[in-house]
């Protein structure tokens, strides 16, 4: 196809019998004309058909050629305009060509001349478009590069809004991509916009309307000077705005976002080009940003198993259920921006409601959130519990805490902890900020809870198992209470003293279960000593003494070593004959060298066997026991110790009102 057949000439003149000699010579060549006899019927046809060349005449009445070439240039600057004029002016043909003009020509011309000064219009104008088009293309071969080569979904935002307004020569304009969980779209990137104008329709078109209707129908909108296609509805009413487009962001046929560009009117209106280049870049920015998002919900799925599988770590070599509950905290504060946790314990008679704040909380708060708990439990399993029966406690952590926790929670999520007949209770997680990404941070939260309902269920094994085992120890403990007939009783009364001046010592609760484990199974080792010894009336030789009777406590120690629910027992059980000076067996140690449940164990045992019958001696009863003890006190016996019974035993009337330190002396017996 030659360029005469594909090409539309304006010919704006108010010499009419010019026009139509010209029209109808360029007709002949086959060159396709429109007429105009005035400056402003030129400028109206000039929007309606967009030629390619435009004729016009220097001297048209109501617009002159000047005006005409400063007006056109804003709304087609890539049509070239030649100005003919009748005459010879030098300046005059330099200040058209300054104004925008392609070429000047002198009437009366040739119309063979006139063909050629079009033919190279049409030139010109092609390969500088091609030059452009060629450009663009580079230009989005090189956005498209970036964006497929960078995962980071700011840096894909940042590239495609700013090329869309590079490319597009727009004055402003927005990127908007929809929040899925809120069903809206959001702006991501702006230029020179009112960001309201995205959340809520205005009186005018805004780019609320614009992007709505975008989004919706998945097509672009091409606006300018109020105008659009039909079928939209839409009437363009911005003042500050001249032009506007619209192109829809998809993947895979589903739009996800909206580019808004704009121009103001000291630009030329958008062209079909350009929403081409547009909506090409649109597409491409569109798989960029879904691959992205797929390439983050990964990793983020990865991080989540990895935490997942962490904690599941550190859940394995916890069975304390008080331990597993701190380990569920201190893992969800450092992971979530929670203010706020609560933990009802469910136990056999009554409950506890174990929290813990970023800062002070009110009574009256923890106590509406622990009703809270307590109801959704109730629900879950049918339950029946009552607030009355749970106790509230705080727990601290490692985790620094300061001023007031702010109210109302903007998040708050409770999650039952059961399984199957296993009703361990239920936790509440709160924050005074909205929590990003509610569900699946719920999900994951939730995650946390069921592992944490399966270390639960292990505790919970770990110690019906650890029960059985006692009761199997504490029967062998009777056999050999049994085998000694002088010491019934015996190990079960050592284990309550040693509980209750451990207590008075204010050891923490875990440790107080071991020592009263311990005291239990103290002198388990004896079941291998023979009965004659442990029942001889009278005193034991050196051999028998220091060859059978002192291994009781090493016996012991190994009969309880190989279980592992009862290792914290061994140290205990091995020296809880040690003396605070050095003088024990089996190993000699002194003071902090002995585990101090192996002190307060020598205390109690040596109390209780001072106040039974032996083979040997009567009871010599409780305050002269309470005497020796204090005649031992920095020697066989720790200091510290022996206080803290003292005050357990003025608790129980024991102790003589006339009773000191300063005033016993050391006894020379020593019991075993």
């Amino acid at each position: 196809m030659s360029l005469q057949e594909e090409c539309l000439v304006l010919l704006a003149d108010n010499d009419q019998s010019l026009c139509s000699a010209v029209s109808e010579y360029l007709s002949s060549v086959g060159i396709k004309t429109a007429l105009a006899y005035d400056g402003v019927q030129a400028m109206e046809m000039l929007e309606q058909i967009r030629p390619h060349v435009v004729i016009a005449d220097l001297k048209m009445p109501k617009m002159d050629g000047l005006e005409f070439l400063k007006n056109a240039g804003k709304m087609i600057s890539t049509t070239p305009v030649i100005i003919t004029a009748l005459d010879p002016d030098l300046d005059v043909a330099v200040k058209t060509v300054q104004s925008g003009a392609y070429d000047y020509i002198l009437k009366p011309y040739q119309f063979e001349l006139l063909l050629q000064k079009i033919n190279q219009a049409i030139k010109s104008t092609r390969l500088m478009r091609e030059n452009f088009m060629l450009n663009e293309m580079v230009s989005l071969y090189d956005i498209t590069t970036r964006l497929t080569t960078t995962h980071n979904l700011d840096e894909l935002l940042d590239i495609t809004f700013q090329f869309c307004l590079e490319v597009s020569e727009a004055e402003s304009g927005s990127l908007q991509l929809i929040d899925k969980e809120n069903q809206e779209l959001v702006m991501v990137r702006q230029k020179a916009i009112n960001t309201s104008s995205v959340r809520s329709p205005l009186a005018d078109l805004t780019e609320w309307t614009i992007s709505k209707w975008v989004f919706t129908n998945g097509k672009s909108l091409l606006l300018a000077d109020g105008k659009t296609t039909p079928e939209t509805g839409l009437n363009f009413s911005r003042q500050d705005i001249s032009s506007a487009l619209s192109v829809p962001i998809k993947v895979s046929g589903e739009t996800i976002g909206v580019v808004n560009l704009n121009r103001t009117s000291k630009s030329p209106p958008f062209t079909l080009f350009n929403k081409s280049v547009i909506d090409v870049l649109a597409s491409q920015a569109g798989v960029a940003i879904n691959n992205a998002n797929l390439y983050h919900s990964i990793n983020q799925k990865l991080d989540e198993l990895m935490l997942i599988s962490s904690y599941s770590e550190r859940l394995m070599g916890l069975v304390d259920k008080y331990d597993v509950i701190r380990c569920l905290y201190e893992t969800a504060i450092r992971n979530f921006p929670l203010d706020f946790m609560g933990f009802l314990v469910v136990q056999r008679r009554t409950h506890e409601f174990m929290y813990w704040s970023r800062g002070e909380v009110e009574e009256d708060i923890v106590r509406e959130i622990r009703r809270e708990v307590i109801e959704s439990f109730n629900t879950a399993v049918s339950g029946h519990i009552s607030e009355r029966k749970v106790f509230i406690r705080r727990i601290n952590l490692s985790t620094k805490t300061s001023g007031h926790l702010k109210l109302p929670l903007a998040f708050r999520y409770v999650i039952p902890v059961v399984w199957e007949d296993l009703k361990f209770g239920a936790i509440f997680f709160g924050s005074s900020r909205e929590m990003p990404g509610e569900s699946e941070k719920k999900a994951l939260l939730s995650s946390l809870v069921s592992q944490t309902r399966i270390a639960l269920t292990n505790s919970k094994l770990y110690s019906d198992m650890k029960e059985n085992y006692i009761r199997t120890i504490k029967a062998l403990a009777i056999a050999v209470d049994a085998k000694d007939t002088y010491t019934h009783g015996h190990s079960e009364n050592v284990m309550n003293i040693a509980e209750e001046i451990a207590r008075e010592m204010k050891i923490d609760e875990k440790n107080v279960g071991i020592i009263r484990d311990a005291g239990l199974l103290h002198d388990i080792g004896k079941i291998g000593i023979p009965g004659y010894i442990l029942n001889k009336p009278g005193p034991l030789t050196y051999e028998e003494f220091n060859g059978i009777m002192k291994t009781h406590s090493t016996l012991g120690a190994n009969i309880v070593k190989d279980v592992p629910f009862l290792h914290d027992l061994h140290d205990l059980i091995l020296h809880h004959h040690e003396h605070y000076n050095g003088g024990g067996y089996p190993d000699n140690l002194k003071e902090d060298q002995i585990p101090i449940g192996a002190r307060i164990l020598h205390v109690a045992d040596a109390f209780e066997a001072m106040t039974s019958n032996r083979p040997y001696r009567d009871s010599l009863g409780k305050k002269e026991a309470i005497k020796r003890l204090i005649e031992g006190s920095g020697k066989q016996f720790d200091p510290v110790v022996i206080k803290a019974f003292l005050r357990v035993a003025s608790r129980k009337n024991w102790l003589d009102e006339n009773s000191s330190i300063d005033e016993m002396q050391p006894s020379q017996r020593q019991e075993v």
